[in-house]
Parts: C-alpha cells; structure tokens; sequence
C-alpha cells in the first residue's frame, strides 16, 4: 500500500514539474480586445462627460488598471444582462463583465453573479 501511494505521489510530482521549466509561475492576465466602440465617460475631467439616457459609466474591461477608481475614465453601455444561475450568453461577439452596480463580485465567492454585456 505504501508503494502505491508512494508512486501516485512521484507521478503527481513529475506531471506538475513537467508543465513548469524551473519555476510555476501564474501566466500574466491578458486584456480582451475591444469588439465594440463605446462613448467616453466619467473620469477626472474639468467636465465629467454623462452618457446618454438608459446608459451607465462603467470600467473599460479592455483597459488595464484600476479605472474610474483611479481617475481614469470609463465607457458608456447599455446595460443587458448576462451570465447569473443561467449562464446568459451575450450577442453580437460581447463580452460578459460582472455589473459593478451589485454587491455580488465573481473573483470573491459569487459564482452566479450576473453581468451586462460589453
């Protein structure tokens, strides 16, 4: 029995080493291409531009950083929903992003967060 265990441990060791050169290292996250244009809004501005009415300002998922939180601007969408317990999918080659306008956040816990689409 103790060999047994003693080679699924080496197997599980050399398949984990064999998909790392010398040191695992997480791979960088990688900003999605844009696949639309969105009105500029928000941000630290002399006058903040609104977006048009049924819009909201979001982050640009496509941009790096830390967004409107860092005086960046964001982008205007209209928002339709997608993911949750369904896993609504969004059309027309948009991306799902978790709605910042709910306290349900998918990198912490919330598994069936709905989004809106960009």
């Amino acid at each position: 029995m103790v060999n047994i265990l003693s080679n699924i441990l080496l197997l599980a060791v050399a398949a984990t080493s064999a998909n790392c050169a010398a040191v695992c290292e997480p791979s960088p996250t990688k900003v999605p291409e844009p696949t639309h244009t969105y009105q500029s809004c928000g941000g630290f501005r002399i006058s903040p531009v609104p977006c048009p009415k049924g819009h909201i300002c979001v982050d640009d998922p496509y941009k790096g950083g830390c967004g409107m939180a860092c005086d960046m601007p964001g982008i205007c969408v209209k928002p339709v929903f997608c993911g949750g317990f369904a896993g609504i999918q969004c059309k027309g080659g948009k991306k799902c992003v978790d709605d910042p306008r709910d306290d349900c956040d998918p990198k912490h816990g919330g598994a069936d967060c709905g989004g809106i689409c960009i």
